[in-house]
């Protein structure tokens, strides 16, 4: 028989009081793509066709309308024409399994507060299956996103898988962003908003709070603007005061706070992310952490939102392919399983079991992702009693 690591904490020494988790913080990407559900017999790489805009093409566009004298035709204009334009986009069913570890029930029930331990345990199980599908979605919203553009003098733009290999200059700043509301409308971004103000289109920017503070505290044009929307409103509705954690409207976007944001370092000529967690000992296992280098990185991500630059498809759970045949019917949207499976060898008594979560997913990119921007902005990492440059 395997031998199973420890996994629970013994009142050994006389253990006291409640049995805590840490929390931890979570992202909004994965929350706001859309959803839909990946279509059944149509293999692992499909192509989305998606239909561009045309214009019309040759004709003798307006003219005068004349008498008639044997040389013009009135009834019969020489019409232009109006062709379609096609563009056609490939992407693949991807897929992520993830298991806890093995809780053995003769140890588990020996524990201290164990129904407490164990109900923890699950839940950061649960956690790791959140931050999973926010990790990917993320991934894959930069990589398809139409334009990235680095904060820097000449705002060098690429439209590619990654950022151009150029350090950002800058901080977060609405004069950056001011051109880029008015570029995304002149395109048609704006027909399909997720809100309105004033009559006019919310572009959704996904950013963390220290960006969201930059651009507001940045200016003091931006600052005034502020100060005087909540004007009459009292302490409680001035918004310099509140925390930085809700979603604020301004300038033709919709702050969207995201405390999980991208960050890189600029390293040997190219962008390096920087991960969010790293790992530290605990007392039993090994925890994740905040990692100090993401706190101290660089450069960070903001990303202006379309809602269906990017659409994330999941097969439909099925039980049968046919005839006889019978299946759990497994989802695939990580939905958490308990699994205590007889073995002779491993599992006689079945007395041991984990939780298993299956993901599998298709992100389509489609033409809108031309709307979807990714912005790279340099951070001031200075600490108290430093000032950093004035940008």
């Amino acid at each position: 028989m395997p031998n199973l690591n420890a996994e629970f904490a013994y009142d050994s020494s006389r253990l006291e009081g409640r049995v805590r988790r840490l929390m931890r913080a979570k992202g909004r990407v994965a929350a706001l793509i859309q959803k839909e559900s990946f279509p059944s017999g149509i293999g692992f790489n499909p192509v989305t066709v998606n239909t561009l805009r045309s214009n019309p093409t040759g004709g003798d566009g307006w003219v005068t309308v004349t008498q008639p004298d044997g040389t013009n035709n009135n009834c019969t204009p020489d019409p232009s024409v109006v062709s379609p334009a096609l563009s056609t986009e490939a992407y693949s069913i991807e897929q992520n399994m993830t298991k806890s570890d093995t809780i053995c029930l003769t140890d588990a029930q020996f524990g201290y507060l164990f129904e407490e331990q164990v109900k923890n345990i699950r839940a950061n199980f649960s956690d790791t299956i959140v931050d999973t599908w926010e990790d990917r979605s993320k991934y894959w919203f930069q990589y398809y996103a139409g334009t990235k553009i680095v904060n820097n003098t000449s705002q060098t733009e690429g439209n590619g898988s990654t950022f151009p290999n150029v350090p950002a200059e800058y901080m977060a700043s609405q004069d950056q962003l001011d051109p880029l509301w008015d570029r995304i409308m002149q395109d048609g971004g704006g027909e399909e908003p997720y809100a309105m103000s004033n009559g006019a289109a919310l572009i959704t920017a996904i950013m963390s709070p220290e960006a969201h503070r930059q651009i507001i505290k940045g200016s003091s044009s931006v600052r005034e603007d502020f100060r005087f929307a909540q004007m009459g409103k009292g302490y409680e509705g001035a918004q310099l005061l509140q925390a930085w954690g809700v979603d604020k409207p301004y300038g033709g976007f919709m702050h969207c706070i995201d405390y999980r944001m991208p960050r890189y370092n600029f390293v040997n000529g190219a962008y390096v992310q920087v991960p969010y967690y790293t790992t530290a000992a605990a007392t039993i296992g090994t925890q994740s952490i905040v990692n100090p280098d993401y706190l101290t990185a660089g450069y960070e991500v903001i990303y202006l939102w379309h809602p269906e630059a990017v659409i994330r498809q999941t097969p439909q759970s099925r039980s049968t392919v046919g005839q006889d045949t019978k299946f759990l019917a497994p989802s695939y949207n990580g939905e958490i399983v308990w699994r205590n499976i007889a073995n002779e060898t491993l599992n006689p008594l079945e007395n041991n079991g984990r939780w298993w979560a299956w993901m599998v997913a298709g992100w389509k990119q489609t033409t809108k992702r031309k709307y979807a921007y990714a912005l790279m902005v340099k951070r001031c990492t200075a600490v108290t009693g430093t000032v950093c440059p004035s940008y």
